[in-house]
């Protein structure tokens, strides 16, 4: 990615993000095989890491937030709240996966041509809209008011 000032590496950014969004969920649309998009989707998931450790240089206003108040617990409780919020996170990602394909499936029989790219667009048009909002400056104002 370009890094000429924050705001075009910001549309890059979700230009990338949408564009991983897009190829991710309307890829049963172009590759029948459940492996081959195995594979292809590993390589999008390398797009994704890389993506997220680009997020520091994208928003560098977000090293400044302090994440008020904090919260002492005692590590068992920390140990618990992380197990259980990653636990809900699989599970969650898992069924939401199985549904938005589940559902390309039903509009696939159902008769409609590209019953997957559909859902895909919507979903990457939200996720570049996402990456395009300066969340550290809403965070900012939220917070002052």
């Amino acid at each position: 990615m370009l890094m000429t000032d924050g705001r075009t590496s910001r549309i890059e950014f979700a230009g990338v993000s949408a564009l991983t969004v897009l190829t991710w969920y309307a890829l049963p649309d172009a590759v029948r095989s459940r492996r081959t998009r195995g594979v292809i989707k590993s390589g999008l998931l390398g797009v994704t890491a890389a993506g997220a450790a680009m997020i520091p240089q994208v928003f560098p206003e977000a090293r400044d937030l302090k994440s008020e108040p904090r919260v002492d617990l005692p590590w068992p409780a920390r140990a618990t709240l992380a197990l259980g919020a990653t636990t809900a996170a699989i599970v969650g990602t898992i069924w939401s996966e199985k549904a938005i394909y589940a559902h390309g499936e039903r509009r696939r029989a159902s008769g409609v041509r590209c019953a997957h790219t559909r859902t895909a667009l919507v979903m990457a048009l939200a996720t570049g809209a996402a990456a395009l909002i300066d969340w550290p400056n809403l965070a900012r104002k939220v917070t002052a008011s």
